[in-house]
């Protein structure tokens, strides 16, 4: 007559370990959504407090030495600077840097013009050249956005961007179809684009 193994430990149980897996899975999902929600999935926010235009009509006339041509046209030039007012927080737990910035108007035709960014730098010549933009661009307006300066975690900064869009009228401004400024930021992949009002 044979004997039966001699077992030691009880057979295992299956019904246990379902409940553990299911449990372990609440788990996971649960500091996954937790992740998720406690971490920031922008890395700024970018608003437009204000936009203020300067729209200057400028006629050239001729030098006293050039010659004088009979029937030439007059040359003149319209252009449009505006004089954006930003306010950029800091949605990082580290401090965020300006890199570029860039803005584009779409006319009432459809064709876009591409806009030449102002440096601070060339501020001052600027307003030598027309003195009516100072007030647009002098304090009280918050100073200009100085690209490459740091943003701290967790706080926001206004600044001023001037825009000079060449050969548009101030009435070609009021009629477009939209403009837009794009900030693009050491840490954000992505440009953030915002609408010039």
């Amino acid at each position: 007559m044979l004997e039966p193994d001699l077992q030691l430990a009880p057979p295992p149980d299956s019904h246990r370990l379902i409940p553990m897996l299911v449990i372990a899975a609440i788990v996971m999902t649960a500091v996954g959504v937790a992740v998720y929600m406690l971490n920031p999935r922008k890395t700024a926010e970018i608003t437009v407090q204000k936009t203020e235009l300067f729209a200057p009509h400028t006629e050239f006339k001729q030098t006293p030495s050039s010659s004088n041509i009979i029937g030439a046209a007059e040359v003149f030039e319209d252009d449009v600077y505006v004089v954006a007012t930003l306010r950029i927080r800091d949605k990082l737990r580290l401090p965020i840097f300006l890199t570029n910035t860039s803005a584009t108007l779409t006319k009432d035709d459809g064709t876009t013009l591409e806009a030449t960014v102002i440096s601070p730098l060339d501020l001052p010549r600027l307003e030598e050249t027309f003195p009516q933009i100072l007030p647009l661009v002098s304090a009280p307006a918050p100073p200009p956005l100085q690209f490459e300066d740091a943003i701290e975690a967790g706080t926001s900064r206004a600044g001023t961007v001037v825009l000079l869009f060449p050969l548009t009228s101030e009435k070609q401004w009021h009629a477009k179809k939209s403009a837009t400024l794009t900030v693009h930021l050491a840490h954000d992949a992505a440009p953030i684009e915002v609408a010039l009002p």
